[in-house]
């Protein structure tokens, strides 16, 4: 989005950045839409800020279609494999299902095992230990798979790097499909198939769990049956657990996959949402809940080590064998949450309060499972703003997970290290290592030269990208209609943000532990709204007018809809 010049800095410390307008006479006719703002310079301006610059794109974009979904078959050997895999389960074979343990795995694997299941065939699902066997498909998977008379493995999220295990399968007899979203370098394994978007530069960014629904519904496709809809429900998951980009493909997964999620009667799925939401919250599951309730519960098993519990969830047909397995997940969720509140502390001891100062942020965490250094390699790049690498030291060997900021790509970084490293993957924003322990302060020290080049003349403030300035009397309702109408939002579709000057507050009061939070009323030419700030409990409103960066929120809430305001900043106005 074209930005600009910056506003002033608000109570967070973040800088209010406003959108560059369109440019004169840009206007889309949106009639149809909404008889209010169907002419809004408002919602053209919104629209323009997505790169929506027609009305066909328009009318795609806030009336999608389950029309729209693209041919299966355009991406890469995906007539091969899906011809491959329906005679697998025509013939009776049994087909080994191999996934990755986080979200967007455990959804892909879901997928292919209930595609497999649904036509009448056998599927033996493998998700590995994260503190046993690692990333990625391994010698001891295939020798598992062999030795239980599997003929044909299908990969979910993973397999594009795998090189030497897709060898010791086509040795062992095996064929192999990979299914994955991965960058892959050099030659890509000896697979009869390798449906991978990255090896073709027109396809969709769809994730793991994208690519798998697109595998399924080529294969109904293939059996002249319809595809079972409740499948999209788990592509949206894997989806937005995964944080892919909300446009184009993936914007119809998540979409039609949270209006399916909504409605569901699959038992595992109706466990979740009970579990991860009150039950008097209705309304539609929007990408909030997934991204920070269902998610975190269906990694939570995985990144202690067993994400056995978070399949058997997704595809069980038992109501209360669904029970049980939400309560395994919630309370696995709860010892995360513990453990990562332990290693946080850890690692603030180790940087000793200079983490500003470094162009990379490095921290050893032994003792804890490796699944928590993710995150925690995450909530230090937030936190600080810079790249972030957690690792843990085990027999002199190094395992690490890195995560990264706008500017620096960890793929890239990685990619002329690799004679150094015994393995990587991962991708430009998250990915992760493993190194013999003497090989790694020179590796350390390599990526912080990276980081310092890469990231030369970058904005050291956090931003707040504001898409226009607007009268806070012109939120009516329509644009909370408009507004939904957007949705999903996530990466590259965000939620729509606003700055208005000189809103007056009254009612001002604060919440939650230690009075963190700030709820008021704001009100502005005669027109009164509720507003909440997270975070902001601290803030000096001074006497007056204040100004305001905020979104539009709106939930359900025994059956009524409340809208606020939900603001992201706050500081006394000038005027």
């Amino acid at each position: 989005m074209a930005t600009s010049a910056r506003l002033k800095t608000g109570q967070s410390g973040k800088k209010w950045r406003l959108a560059t307008p369109p440019p004169d006479g840009f206007h889309l006719d949106l009639g149809g839409v909404s008889p209010v703002l169907a002419h809004s310079p408002l919602i053209n301006r919104l629209l323009y800020n997505r790169n929506i610059r027609t009305r066909a794109h328009a009318h795609a974009y806030l009336n999608p279609s389950p029309e729209g979904f693209s041919n299966p078959f355009l991406l890469p050997d995906m007539e091969i494999a899906a011809t491959r895999l329906l005679q697998a389960i025509r013939s009776g074979e049994r087909v080994g299902v191999f996934g990755d343990f986080d979200v967007d795995g455990l959804t892909g694997t879901a997928i292919v095992v209930r595609t497999i299941e649904e036509l009448g065939g056998t599927a033996m699902p493998f998700i590995p230990n994260r503190e046993e066997d690692g990333h990625g498909l391994s010698f001891g998977a295939v020798k598992a798979f062999a030795e239980a008379g599997v003929r044909l493995i299908v990969t979910v999220d993973t397999g594009s790097t795998a090189v030497d295990e897709v060898a010791a399968a086509r040795a062992a007899g095996i064929d192999t499909i990979i299914t994955d979203h991965h960058l892959f370098d050099g030659n890509l394994p000896d697979a009869i198939a390798v449906v991978n978007p990255q090896s073709d530069t027109v396809a969709a960014p769809l994730t793991g769990a994208g690519v798998a629904f697109k595998l399924a519904q080529a294969i109904f496709g293939l059996a002249g049956e319809d595809t079972p809809f409740d499948l999209v429900a788990l592509a949206a998951l894997g989806t937005i657990g995964d944080s892919g980009p909300l446009t184009g493909e993936n914007r119809l997964i998540t979409r039609f996959g949270l209006e399916e999620l909504g409605r569901t009667r699959h038992p595992g799925l109706r466990a979740l949402l009970d579990a991860a939401r009150p039950p008097s919250a209705t309304g539609r599951p929007d990408t909030e809940l997934i991204s920070f309730y269902i998610g975190p519960r269906l990694n939570a098993p995985g990144r202690l080590g067993d994400a056995e519990p978070s399949l058997r969830i997704l595809t069980t047909t038992s109501h209360d064998e669904a029970a049980l397995l939400a309560a395994r997940l919630d309370s696995a969720n709860n010892e995360r949450k513990r453990l990562s509140a332990a290693v946080w502390d850890k690692a603030q001891i180790q940087l000793n309060g200079d983490a500003a100062q470094r162009n990379l942020i490095a921290v050893r965490c032994d003792g804890f499972p490796a699944g928590i250094l993710g995150p925690l390699a995450g909530r230090l790049a937030d936190h600080y703003r810079s790249p972030a690498v957690a690792y843990s030291v085990t027999d002199d060997v190094a395992r690490a997970s890195m995560r990264s900021v706008p500017g620096f790509d960890l793929h890239s970084a990685l990619t002329p290290l690799a004679g150094s490293l015994v393995r990587f993957g991962g991708h430009a924003a998250a990915a992760g290592f493993t190194v013999e322990a003497g090989y790694l302060e020179a590796v350390l020290a390599d990526l912080e030269r990276s980081a310092a080049w890469s990231m030369m003349g970058r904005e050291p403030e956090p931003v707040i990208e504001i898409d226009a300035e607007t009268q806070l009397s012109e939120m009516g309702a329509s644009m909370w209609e408009f507004i939904a109408a957007m949705e999903p939002f996530g990466v590259a579709n965000r939620k729509p943000v606003f700055m208005s000057r000189g809103v007056m507050p009254s009612e001002v009061k604060t919440m939650g532990a230690g009075g963190k939070h700030l709820r008021m009323t704001l009100e502005h030419d005669g027109r009164r709204v509720n507003a909440i700030g997270f975070g902001l409990g601290d803030a000096p409103l001074g006497r007056g007018l204040v100004d305001i960066a905020y979104e539009l929120r709106s939930d359900v809430w025994r059956g009524r809809v409340r809208k606020e305001i939900g603001l992201l900043d706050i500081r006394p106005s000038k005027r």
